[in-house]
């Protein structure tokens, strides 16, 4: 979701401060070469326990080769260890929540369930309803019984917020922090163009929550429902997608969640203990990765990038917010020449058109090298996944636009599981049933005007 406020108010605030912060984009790491997959042998994997040793290390990677392809899941294993620092997660569960009701059915479930407390850390905090429940009556009656609840909300993504809405949260003892608001006087670093786009929410350091689902109205439906009106689209039943994490994994969540707290010098936390022992949860083995403009590294273009470039059969990737730079558009397309199958479920309307056409400006070259790209034009689509070789696979908040890549705080999921992977996939299908596909051979025909339009804001994508 692009910045929910009025446009008047975004262009004064926001269009020189983007400009000014074009200078300061980080450069982007180059991608690995396609021939050059690592040893695994300093695979880094952590347990409930801690640091797996080397013979644990190999019963679980020939338990997970015995539901998949074992030269597929070592190249993916051994490319996850050369791109990156951040070691792998075992004893987890994870769930997909497909669209707003199923993902806050489950994330309402879990803040009633919670004991001690809940952090949250959302790039848009708004109301939110379960059926007949609001978010606001949920948190506040926790709040009551004695939880703990911390809430991260960033300025410029919440700031059509009704105040309201945090006066009631505060009167109750809910903590609440700003991510670098856009008051000189109030901001926390001198950065005001970086966002935190990441939505998390933890309980009780057990159970996790993340992906592209805000707490908005926007949610209230499912994508599946048909709307006479693109508006319609617009303002409810989005297609997202939500993955719920319950394990060691949840205490990495909340750890993160910790560090975001601390840097924006948030208030005093009630003195509980946020990091208690993991609990083993289930099998799952995955991997959590992150992006910040404080970071040296970012971890979700990092492994995106990576992940493609050593694909073998298979790529589907769903982006909500889809242009791409040089270096993933050129991923892309070396990929589906070596015969890797690669499609892309794109939105075909948008809160925000400019960010759709900047994309349409690189379907030729990616038609030409025979990717197959379908648009969304039902529902207002706003996920962000990708699923490699019926192995790997993504969930989380980093789009792959320049925001995303320079300039906000993003956290995705990683999983390594033939089973989550097969799940993803057949979400993929349901999709396409729904969508339109695009031709090279009609892309041809497309009026000059709509040519215009993709140039003009290809010109500006660095900015969108």
């Amino acid at each position: 979701m692009r910045y929910p406020v009025p446009m008047i108010r975004f262009v004064a605030v926001a269009f020189l401060l983007t400009l000014s912060a074009c200078a300061s984009f980080r450069p982007l790491p180059p991608p690995p070469a396609a021939d050059a997959v690592p040893e695994l042998s300093t695979l880094s994997v952590i347990g409930p326990k801690g640091q797996l040793d080397r013979q644990a290390r190999e019963r679980l990677t020939q338990r997970l080769a015995r539901f998949g392809d074992d030269n597929l899941l070592e190249r993916h294993l051994a490319t996850m260890q050369a791109v990156s620092d951040t070691p792998l997660i075992t004893g987890n569960r994870v769930q997909l929540l497909v669209d707003g009701p199923r993902a806050y059915a489950a994330m309402f479930a879990a803040i009633a369930s919670a004991r001690q407390h809940i952090n949250i850390e959302m790039y848009i905090f708004d109301e939110a309803h379960q059926g007949d429940q609001a978010l606001t009556d949920l948190l506040v009656e926790r709040a009551t019984h004695g939880v703990a609840i911390n809430v991260l909300y960033d300025a410029v993504g919440s700031g059509a917020t009704p105040p309201e809405v945090f006066d009631k949260l505060r009167a109750a003892g809910v903590n609440l922090c700003a991510f670098n608001p856009l008051d000189p006087t109030a901001n926390r670093t001198g950065d005001f163009v970086q966002r935190d786009h990441r939505k998390i929410v933890v309980v009780d350091a057990q159970q996790a929550f993340t992906g592209g689902i805000n707490f908005s109205a926007t949610y209230t439906s499912s994508s599946r429902l048909r709307r006479p009106r693109v508006v319609d689209a617009k303002k409810d039943g989005w297609r997202d997608t939500q993955i719920q994490v319950q394990g060691p994994a949840a205490l990495e969540m909340q750890r993160l969640f910790l560090q975001s707290w601390a840097k924006q010098k948030c208030p005093d936390m009630a003195a509980l203990n946020y990091l208690p022992a993991p609990l083993e949860a289930g099998s799952t083995l995955l991997r959590i990765d992150t992006s910040s403009v404080d970071a040296q590294r970012n971890g979700t273009y990092i492994a995106a990038l990576s992940a493609v470039t050593f694909a073998v059969k298979s790529i589907d990737l769903t982006m909500a917010y889809f242009s791409p730079d040089s270096q993933l558009e050129h991923a892309l397309r070396a990929a589906a020449r070596r015969g890797v199958k690669v499609r892309l479920l794109l939105p075909g309307l948008s809160d925000f058109g400019g960010i759709v056409q900047a994309g349409r400006a690189h379907y030729r070259r990616l038609l030409k090298d025979g990717i197959a790209i379908y648009e969304e034009r039902r529902s207002l689509l706003h996920a962000k996944t990708l699923t490699i070789d019926g192995i790997w696979s993504t969930v989380g908040s980093a789009n792959w636009d320049w925001l995303s890549f320079a300039r906000n705080d993003e956290i995705n999921v990683v999983v390594i599981d033939q089973a989550f992977a097969g799940e993803m996939r057949a979400l993929f299908d349901d999709d396409l049933t729904q969508s339109t596909s695009i031709t090279a051979d009609e892309w041809k025909k497309r009026p000059a005007k709509q040519k215009l339009r993709e140039r003009f804001w290809e010109f500006w994508e660095r900015l969108l």
